[in-house]
């Protein structure tokens, strides 16, 4: 029980610490991780000692890994990764390749083991995915050409995660040439029967349990499903001896071109960010405040030659993949950080005997100030590519391919239909007679997700109360937003995160009662039909029709509610 109440304790005052400084380092417009691992330094053993061992917060943080790489599974499918092209299957590999290349050169220039050398090299070519994508998204710059050209570069640096992980535990092993081979071809072995089991339980089982009714009813049972089904692979890879952030990331990929895909990944999200927030505040407890007051021009030194290094070389690897100049070198210097799963190589290769405490903590002191400037790097990153760019290409060439790279893509002047029951369907059949207006169907319902697509609508399903999901069917581009849900409640908070995310974009709500009118009214709605008003209508024209002797027929749209 005494175990219990020290672990409650440290983990309280870890997540308050990264509460406090998270909140401070959004002020001074730097991204929250950052501050999670400075509050991790601060009330870690090397300073304040709150939190003595930080054993079991770490534990903990490692679920935070695996949920991340279960939502990058979440997100990644052999077809969006080829949708992507070139630039991202072989410009994100050869950036990891060469940056690691050229990082283990460098310490073999030192006179590091060459065990380390490739550990050093790993850890340096991944880049933080957490923090690039929470920046560009708040930037609304996710769609831009510097955007997109990040985020494929960051999905094939997360799908290599998996073999660099397992070469630094090979490594580790201490085994010889034979032994490390026999090592490999049974983790081989024990990888594909886990993704044969893997594979038949989401293809046959997990389609099965959510498209059950009662799941479309009550939220709290995809929920349980998504999070079950993230830990049970997690459980299971560690049960059969592999890495379980592998079981994790097999799982999201298996799922990843299901219907469930997207709803799954906004499920496991707030357990996501909570978990993974204990990571970053562990990183932190690791690095010793002290040591990096004594050696800070080492740490500077490193962590400039990462940050220019880094950007230099993928520079060189993307530039042939982007007919942009300025977008290549803007994305190159988002880039130039390390990220949050080197720092999971650099702990297991700490474990492993692979690399010494005065090394790791130069490795980790440099990533982290690498973080600290990320914020600058990605907002000033277009600016600074667009000074450079000038130096290395004439102006009328460089015109001309910001003209060339610049297209639309993707959803844009749409109306989001939320809910697709009858209300939502009579809805998306008048809007299907404008000419040129896109409908997307949002609904939890699996079987009316399918039916929407058989209208002929793109349909997705999804919770639109929450804001992951809202992103997803592009809000902000959208024209309009009908939300079309029975329930108030769910209705108000729908209209709430609607309003928080998107205030440009009207909002169209039907309420059940016309009580509810003014409530959805003050929630954010521009046009509120009530049906107890509407209905009334309704019958007041028929009975005046009838009363005229005009032959009314069922479905009779000369009775229609005006709105004007």
């Amino acid at each position: 029980m005494g175990d219990g109440w020290g672990l409650l304790f440290e983990l309280l005052v870890a997540l308050s610490a990264a509460l406090v400084f998270g909140v401070l380092f959004e002020k001074l417009k730097q991204s929250a991780v950052v501050g999670y691992l400075l509050a991790g330094i601060l009330v870690g053993p090397s300073v304040a000692g709150l939190v003595k061992s930080g054993q079991t917060i770490t534990q903990l943080a490692e679920i935070g890994v695996a949920l991340l790489l279960f939502t990058i599974g979440l997100e990644f499918s052999w077809r969006r990764l080829l949708k992507m092209g070139r630039l991202a299957l072989v410009g994100g590999t050869l950036q990891v390749l060469v940056t690691l290349g050229i990082a283990f050169v460098v310490s073999l220039g030192f006179r590091l083991d060459w065990k380390t050398g490739l550990v050093i090299g790993a850890a340096v070519s991944l880049s933080s995915t957490a923090v690039i994508l929470r920046i560009l998204s708040d930037q609304s710059d996710v769609d831009s050409v510097h955007g997109k050209a990040t985020i494929g570069v960051l999905l094939t640096q997360d799908v290599l995660v998996v073999p660099l992980v397992l070469m630094v535990t090979f490594l580790g092993t201490g085994s010889g040439e034979k032994g490390v081979l026999a090592t490999l071809g049974e983790t081989a072995a024990k990888a594909t029967i886990f993704a044969i089991v893997l594979g038949l339980t989401a293809s046959l089982l997990l389609p099965r349990i959510l498209s059950i009714r009662t799941m479309a009813r009550n939220r709290e049972l995809p929920i349980l499903v998504a999070i079950s089904s993230c830990i049970g692979a997690t459980w299971a890879a560690h049960a059969a001896g592999l890495s379980p952030a592998l079981g994790a990331f097999m799982a999201g990929i298996l799922l990843a071109d299901t219907r469930f895909s997207e709803q799954m990944r906004a499920d496991v999200l707030p357990f996501k960010t909570l978990f993974l927030t204990l990571f970053f505040a562990s990183i932190g407890m690791l690095a010793d405040a002290k040591w990096i007051f004594q050696n800070w021009p080492q740490v500077l030194t490193v962590a400039t030659l990462i940050v220019v290094g880094k950007s230099i070389l993928t520079f060189c690897c993307i530039r042939s993949f982007m007919p942009s100049v300025i977008g290549a070198l803007a994305a190159s210097l988002m880039l130039a950080q390390v990220g949050e799963f080197s720092f999971v190589l650099s702990r297991i290769a700490l474990e492993n005997g692979l690399m010494e405490q005065e090394l790791m903590q130069l490795l980790l002191s440099s990533s982290i100030l690498t973080l600290l400037v990320t914020p600058y790097l990605v907002k000033l990153g277009p600016r600074w590519a667009r000074r450079i760019a000038k130096y290395l290409v004439p102006a009328r060439r460089l015109a001309s391919q910001e003209i060339e790279s610049h297209r639309a893509a993707g959803l844009k002047g749409h109306v989001i239909l939320v809910g697709y029951g009858d209300s939502g369907q009579a809805a998306a059949r008048e809007l299907a007679d404008a000419d040129g207006v896109q409908v997307f169907v949002l609904e939890i319902d699996d079987r009316l997700v399918g039916l929407a697509c058989e209208h002929g609508h793109k349909a997705q399903l999804g919770d639109a109360s929450q804001a992951s999901i809202l992103d997803h069917v592009r809000i902000g581009d959208a024209c309009a937003i009908i939300v079309a849900v029975p329930d108030i409640n769910q209705c108000r908070l729908i209209l709430s995160q609607a309003r928080a995310i998107a205030p440009h974009v009207p909002l169209v709500a039907r309420a059940r009662y016309a009580l509810h009118r003014d409530e959805l009214d003050m929630g954010g709605a521009s046009v509120v039909i009530d049906e107890e008003t509407t209905t009334g209508i309704h019958l007041g024209r028929a009975a005046l029709k009838l009363r005229k002797g005009e032959v009314l027929l069922v479905g009779d749209e000369s009775t229609g509610y005006d709105t004007r």
